[in-house]
């Protein structure tokens, strides 16, 4: 018998449950193994100062408290979830941002060029990839000429060449 079955047999020991085999089994491995012994001095220490504590009458009320604060668990049918998914589809804001968030993809699709004949054309994950990289490289090349043609900048550089003039 190894410890781990004699831990799980414990109680039964203690409480005389154990069928006369299994009894001898725990007590010759009781007698080769210290710490299943020092379990068992430990679990009988416990029962034994357990047995000293006081013992309270509960209130009469407190039975009725209990079973009416305690939730029911009930198990969900598929039917339950199905129906409750179907209720939160139909939810006003549920079909909004639903609406919205279509609208917005499709907006930002097609500001990214993305629309349903490359979608369909495009068939392999490099084409995907590179088409991606072109896209960024052109929005980022529009970003840097943007900001070299803003007024700020232009009147910086107006003002550099007025002092190589000067000096």
């Amino acid at each position: 018998m190894n410890c781990n079955k004699v831990e799980e047999l414990l109680s039964d020991y203690l409480e005389n449950t154990l069928s006369l085999d299994n009894r001898r089994l725990v007590d010759a491995h009781l007698q080769s193994c210290a710490a299943c012994s020092e379990l068992l001095a430990g679990i009988s220490e416990v029962i034994t100062l357990g047995k000293s504590f006081p013992v309270y009458e509960a209130p009469a009320w407190l039975a009725t408290r209990i079973v009416a604060n305690t939730p029911r668990v009930s198990h969900e049918s598929w039917l339950d979830t199905l129906t409750a998914v179907g209720k939160w589809i139909v939810e006003p804001r549920t079909a909004m941002a639903v609406f919205t968030a279509t609208l917005v993809l499709g907006w930002m699709g097609s500001i990214a060029g993305i629309s349903p004949e490359v979608v369909r054309n495009v068939r392999t994950p490099s084409a995907i990839y590179y088409g991606a990289y072109s896209v960024l490289n052109r929005a980022y090349d529009e970003a840097v000429r943007t900001y070299y043609r803003s007024p700020l900048v232009t009147e910086i550089r107006t003002r550099i060449e007025q002092l190589r003039e000067i000096s």
